[in-house]
């Protein structure tokens, strides 16, 4: 009694190439985030000029 493969679903591009999709758009919003997370100042009236770089005395 031979054995028969059972069969297998095709493997669709289409949701291979959301899953690709979705990674690079992941991948884009970390980068991003972290770009503009660098640059973010926190909102204050500057009263003296620190040496610091950055900081904000309020």
């Amino acid at each position: 009694m031979p054995l028969t493969p059972t069969p297998t679903p095709p493997v669709s591009g289409r949701l291979m190439r959301r899953h690709v999709l979705m990674l690079a758009l992941a991948v884009e919003i970390l980068c991003v985030g972290a770009y503009n997370a660098d640059r973010y100042r926190r909102p204050g009236i500057t009263v003296d000029m620190p040496v610091t770089r950055g900081h904000v005395i309020v």
